[in-house]
């Protein structure tokens, strides 16, 4: 099975694209990395999109939450202690695999590349972008994306906040066919995660970046072995969710929501 990667950097992606690197050495013949915040902006303007939409503190608590991680990525390196999870730039050496990136998946360049790939199936994993046709025809397969949320509810961005925000008592992950939508397409395999009073988006984000993992594989092996399941999306039950407002962010809070510490994220890291 040749196996092409989209993807967006951040440590619990890479977790599961390492992953599928360990246990399928040879299968993964591209990585396309995600060069873009918000599609179609360029980083100051995407910046100053989730400024207005969200305010300023929820764009600092992102921009800490990318600080913690790089610089206990730094920190690591310092003290010598190897990492759980490697970046993309090292990964690129370590499984051999070339990793090219891209402001826009879709564009003439990305295709290109991806076409050389001859890629039988491609992963969206946290990708960024909404994928089109002419990108969904190139893998013989077919196109399926990971998503950490029992679709139809909780399609679109951030599901974690969402999760907590709205109280829920469990999640789970979705592996689903890529349409010219997000989140739309028909479920290969879906599994659920309690979620516990304690749980904080960063404990979240590890508890369905694990899982994940082991599903990315097991979809990869259904698809190789010629049993591919597509079961419709009930839209009756489907919910949609962007970026998080003020109004939204103190919801989060009022239900007893946290987005969780440097500690967490260095016991994972």
């Amino acid at each position: 099975m040749r196996i092409v990667i989209l993807t967006y950097e951040s440590f619990f992606s890479n977790l599961m694209t390492e992953h599928l690197l360990k246990t399928m050495p040879g299968d993964v013949v591209g990585i396309v990395r995600s060069d873009c915040l918000i599609h179609g902006k360029s980083l100051p303007g995407g910046l100053l999109h989730l400024l207005k939409r969200t305010g300023l503190r929820f764009v600092g608590r992102k921009a800490l939450e990318l600080f913690q991680s790089r610089a206990t990525a730094i920190t690591f390196r310092l003290i010598g202690r190897q990492p759980k999870v490697n970046s993309l730039r090292t990964m690129r050496i370590m499984y051999n695999v070339p990793i090219i990136g891209s402001v826009n998946v879709n564009q003439p360049e990305t295709l290109q590349q991806l076409k050389a790939w001859q890629p039988d199936l491609v992963l969206s994993v946290y990708l960024n972008q909404l994928i089109k046709r002419p990108l969904l025809d190139i893998p013989t397969q077919g196109t399926l994306n990971i998503h950490p949320a029992l679709l139809p509810r909780h399609r679109g961005l951030f599901p974690y906040f969402w999760i907590i925000a709205q109280e829920d008592t469990e999640t789970g992950v979705t592996i689903h066919w890529v349409d010219e939508k997000f989140d739309t397409g028909d479920v290969l395999l879906q599994e659920k995660i309690i979620v516990n009073p304690s749980d904080t988006i960063t404990t979240l984000s590890h508890k369905s970046a694990v899982l994940g993992a082991d599903m990315l594989v097991k979809a990869v092996q259904m698809i190789a072995a010629g049993m591919p399941s597509h079961i419709t999306q009930n839209e009756a039950e489907a919910s949609y969710h962007t970026w998080p407002t003020p109004a939204d962010q103190r919801q989060f809070r009022k239900a007893g929501g946290h987005y969780g510490t440097i500690f967490e994220l260095w016991k994972y890291m």
